[in-house]
């Protein structure tokens, strides 16, 4: 079953995916003390500040690999490294959830948004996916009431939007160098 999921992917696909992976983990500890003078006094997750710059290596994987279950995939693999190497911020058993479902979500909104050219494309799937982190770990971990949800999330868009807009900038970036062609 498993080498079914994985024939999708050529090599390239998957260096790029762990790559990308790498890079989105690798920055959380230099991104993290500002999230937590931030997050800390508020009581609110860190990723809701910050999260934009840790999902955009998402969004940039997914549009680059340009195939099914890559956000998926991504997360997936974020989430067991995270665990495996006992990261600070892990949330053991609940990452395999906060990672792989934003990874989902991105994987089931571009569907419909495949215009990987678009600053919009890279705006809407950075946003949803730390909307959606944010979310599970306010819901799942913090347990916080509803009116309070509605602020994490909408720092968490915030958020999203300028590590999207950093996604389309880096894309850009790319393309126009032929780094990955």
């Amino acid at each position: 079953m498993s080498s079914k999921i994985f024939q999708r992917f050529s090599t390239r696909d998957l260096i790029i995916i762990a790559g990308l992976a790498g890079i989105g983990i690798a920055i959380k500890p230099l991104v993290s003390p500002l999230s937590k003078l931030l997050s800390t006094p508020l009581m609110v997750p860190g990723g809701s500040f910050t999260g934009g710059l840790y999902m955009l290596w998402m969004v940039l994987a997914v549009l680059i690999v340009g195939k099914r279950g890559t956000g998926t995939l991504y997360g997936f693999l974020q989430a067991l490294i995270v665990m495996a190497i006992g990261l600070r911020g892990n949330q053991g058993l609940l990452s395999l959830v906060s990672y792989t479902l934003p990874g989902i979500l991105v994987d089931l909104v571009c569907l419909l948004l495949r215009k990987p050219e678009w600053l919009s494309t890279h705006l809407i799937l950075c946003a949803l996916a730390n909307m959606a982190g944010a979310l599970v770990v306010a819901v799942l971990l913090f347990h916080h009431p509803l009116p309070f949800i509605a602020v994490i999330l909408g720092m968490s868009f915030v958020s999203g939007c300028l590590g999207g807009a950093l996604s389309y900038g880096i894309y850009k970036t790319i393309q126009k160098y032929g780094l990955l062609t």
